[in-house]
């Protein structure tokens, strides 16, 4: 069942990371730069790293044989809706979120091993701003009220947010290089201490794709944040 309010990885031991990767599969012929998500898997599967990539269904049509390939390295595969609205807005006008899901849960169930099905709502749009409470989120969220009455999510959990986020898709917009993305991630670790790192191996934004550059990133990143002592934690170990 989902959750009114978001699932943050507070919880984990100190200087323990969960890395996460939104917006994908995505792949790229060449050297340019561009979404990676196959090279991305074999690489944190070399440095002994179980991540979750919370995949786009119509992302998933073009590449499916990349969700296979995470699946078998050990990657959680979890569901990012089939065309990445923003649900709250979605919901309240009518949108059907229940086939969203749905239709990424078709292409997606053959990796989730008829476990937990993890979900992450596009942009973490989950809750309504609250007039009374002014920035504030609204305690319920419309969008678990219309998807909790579907039995096909009885076994979904989510929403999956995040603590660590240094904006990797401004830097791809920005054309910064990935060292100096990788040093903003590090930081933004150092400074949290703990908690799920939120990524992109691909984008739903056409211009933004082909700029994508998280495969240098993770390779910078990861050897960084061991230098550090921070250890790894897959989805899976902490939220049941």
């Amino acid at each position: 069942m989902l959750q009114h309010a978001g699932i943050y990885g507070k919880g984990l031991p100190e200087r323990t990371v969960c890395l996460t990767y939104d917006d994908g599969p995505g792949e790229t012929v060449g050297s340019s730069p561009g979404p990676r998500t196959s090279e991305l898997g074999r690489y944190l599967h070399d440095e002994g790293i179980r991540a979750t990539f919370f995949v786009i269904g119509r992302h998933v049509e073009q590449y499916p044989a990349s969700v296979e390939r995470l699946h078998h390295q050990g990657h959680l595969v979890g569901n990012h809706t089939y065309s990445h609205p923003g649900l709250v807005r979605f919901v309240l006008e009518g949108g059907d979120a229940g086939w969203e899901l749905r239709k990424t849960q078709e292409l997606i169930a053959p990796y989730v091993n008829g476990g937990p099905v993890y979900f992450r709502p596009p942009y973490g749009n989950w809750r309504e701003k609250s007039d009374l409470r002014g920035p504030e989120d609204a305690a319920h969220s419309v969008v678990a009220a219309a998807l909790n009455g579907d039995d096909a999510f009885a076994n979904y959990v989510g929403p999956v947010l995040w603590d660590i986020v240094a904006e990797d898709w401004e830097c791809w917009r920005n054309d910064l290089p990935p060292d100096e993305c990788a040093q903003r991630y590090l930081a933004e670790a150092e400074r949290v201490g703990r908690g799920i790192v939120l990524m992109h191996d691909s984008s739903a934004e056409d211009d933004l794709r082909p700029k994508n550059r998280t495969l240098e990133l993770s390779q910078r990143l990861v050897p960084m944040l061991k230098q550090r002592g921070f250890r790894f934690a897959a989805l899976d170990d902490f939220v049941k």
